[in-house]
């Protein structure tokens, strides 16, 4: 006949063999394999399992049906997050406690039928263990993230920092970063619309670090990431960004952010693609022309002289040239006969001054024009 005098008895039996159910938890566990791979010593292991199945057997020993867990289960559920422990892991361990302490009470009871009205009462038990120690390993793990998150923005901020760099600065940036100082790194800025595109991808790249600037973001990651390879093409495809490649050490790498991203500011709005340096420098002397005077369109003002179609058509047709170099390109793609190439280019060097077959002036007219 159950009673609550005898199940008191056979819990406070329960209770006292202790070490005995930690041994046999510690079996199981092994037998099962779930931390075979895990950064827990087998101390860490035993005293855990004795505190825990206390605590459980204690709350089976509970007359007024209330489950009072105390601070273990948030102790555990943390401190298994700061080890690096697989959640799955830490979760199935611990509802190994209700097979552990089912087989105990059946051995020590005697009465089978007694054990299993009360197992609801062991699962319910087991059950909240399991879900506080879950909720408290998913809490310190996202303390643990803005954390990480908190101490990459400080190093990204010291990297960025303007005035000469401290001595050994860059080394211990890079220790920081998990990065070679001397690697060569890629550097790429997006500014508006477009930086919550490359924001996004960067932040679900491997390696690649992102820093918020003022209109955008400027992302840039080592070349020789262990494991990763390189972002390129995925993180930038379709993006109209500057991307600057190559860049010795990470030390250089603040001054080519701030190179790309006043190239960036100069991309027109059409742009749906990466450029590099080689195609956004014109643009970047386009705009020093500009600074002064508007310099830029008094260079070309000799188009004026020219009806609007035909300085369209003569813009067309140096931007065409300029980009190829060849007359009989320019035509194919222009449509028209090598021989009205010719003629337009001599009409452009007329009114312009530049003679687009001499490279200086060819130079000077990539600058004025700007992109096709």
């Amino acid at each position: 006949m159950d009673t609550e005098d005898a199940w008191a008895r056979t819990v406070a039996r329960l209770r006292r063999q202790v070490p005995e159910l930690a041994a046999a938890f510690l079996t199981r566990l092994e037998d099962e394999g779930h931390y075979d791979d895990q950064p827990v010593s087998p101390a860490d292991l035993r005293d855990t399992a004795q505190e825990s199945l206390a605590l459980l057997v204690d709350q089976l020993a509970r007359t007024d049906g209330r489950i009072e867990l105390g601070d273990l289960p948030d102790r555990l559920g943390r401190h298994r997050a700061r080890q690096g422990v697989d959640l799955d892991d830490l979760v199935r361990a611990v509802r190994l406690d209700f097979p552990v302490l089912w087989s105990a009470l059946l051995d020590r009871s005697g009465d089978a039928a007694a054990v299993a009205r009360r197992a609801d009462r062991l699962w319910a038990v087991v059950d909240a263990y399991a879900r506080e120690v879950h909720f408290a390993f998913l809490d310190e793990q996202a303390l643990l993230a803005e954390q990480q998150r908190d101490e990459h923005r400080q190093l990204l901020d010291l990297l960025f920092r303007p005035g000469p760099p401290a001595e050994h600065r860059a080394a211990r940036l890079a220790a920081g970063l998990g990065v070679r100082e001397n690697a060569r790194f890629t550097v790429c800025a997006a500014l508006a619309d477009r930086a919550a595109t490359l924001r996004g991808r960067a932040a679900r790249a491997i390696g690649v670090h992102l820093r918020d600037v003022e209109y955008g973001v400027v992302v840039f990651w080592a070349g020789d990431v262990p494991g990763a390879p390189a972002p390129g093409h995925r993180l930038t495809a379709g993006i109209g960004c500057v991307v600057v490649d190559d860049v010795d050490g990470l030390g250089a790498v603040p001054g080519a952010a701030s190179a790309a991203v006043r190239m960036a500011h100069l991309l027109p709005p059409g742009a749906t693609g990466p450029v590099g340096p080689r195609e956004a420098w014109p643009l970047v002397a386009r705009q020093a022309l500009d600074e002064h005077g508007g310099l830029a369109g008094a260079l070309l003002a000799g188009l004026d002289a020219a009806r609007p179609d035909e300085a369209e058509l003569l813009r067309a047709t140096a931007q065409a040239y300029l980009d190829s170099g060849s007359v009989a390109e320019v035509a194919g793609r222009l449509y028209c006969h090598r021989n009205t190439v010719l003629n337009r280019l001599r009409r452009f060097a007329g009114l312009t001054g530049l003679d687009l077959t001499r490279p200086r002036d060819a130079a000077l007219a990539v600058v004025l024009l700007g992109p096709p």
